[in-house]
């Protein structure tokens, strides 16, 4: 099984390497313009839907705001720390530290201006730059995490189908509900789920890596 690691570790780092190099071009686009093609329309057509709704939408955004993300998120680690998933928690930990400085600093670097009234409906407050949307960015870190122990642990089936089910609807709807009420645009939401994912999957490659690295000593 170790035999093929320096393969699989070639194909992980180029595959971040790529997402990675995506996220910056996304990222220069959004600090040159205040919007980019399909936005308008996009969030126009969104806003007029039934779905997700304002109650949907304010779920979703007190959620997975970032102080709350934060807050359940220590939380987890604590949980996973007790129950001896002292290698999970600890990468929980160092992801959720991360999180707020890399999120601050895009935002502060891009400093994209949030949807104005003239052009969209404004449903909801908001108190920093629209770039990356961090109540996307912030989920797509925490219930990304979250998902994958679930369908990689060997615990209870009633929890695990319990964290599965929270984290599926928290990545599915914190996207749409940003737009929805009209504080970010798309691509606000496009970033906050692709800068998520640049700081998830290293993350969820050192827990992959050590299982393969127990998996290999208890062999030998």
């Amino acid at each position: 099984m170790l035999a093929g690691m320096p393969k699989r570790r070639a194909l992980a780092a180029g595959l971040w390497a790529a997402l990675l190099a995506a996220s910056l071009a996304l990222s220069v686009l959004a600090a040159s313009h205040d919007r980019l093609p399909g936005d308008l329309s996009i969030m126009s057509w969104a806003q007029d839907r039934a779905l997700p709704g304002m109650d949907v939408s304010r779920a979703a955004r007190a959620i997975g705001s970032t102080e709350v993300v934060l807050g359940t998120g220590a939380a987890a680690a604590v949980a996973l720390w007790l129950a001896r998933r002292r290698r999970e928690a600890l990468l929980l930990g160092l992801g959720l530290v991360v999180l707020p400085l890399l999120q601050y600093g895009l935002k502060e670097l891009v400093d994209r201006p949030r949807p104005s009234e003239e052009l969209v409906d404004l449903r909801a407050g908001f108190s920093s730059p629209s770039f990356p949307s961090g109540h996307v960015m912030s989920p797509a870190l925490l219930y990304g995490f979250l998902l994958y122990l679930s369908l990689r642990t060997q615990a209870n089936a009633w929890l695990r189908a319990a964290v599965a089910g929270v984290a599926l609807l928290m990545l599915l709807f914190s996207g749409p509900a940003n737009v929805y009420v009209g504080v970010h645009w798309p691509s606000d939401v496009l970033g906050g789920y692709a800068w998520g994912l640049v700081l998830l999957l290293p993350l969820l490659y050192a827990v992959e890596w050590g299982r393969l690295l127990d998996a290999g000593g208890r062999r030998c």
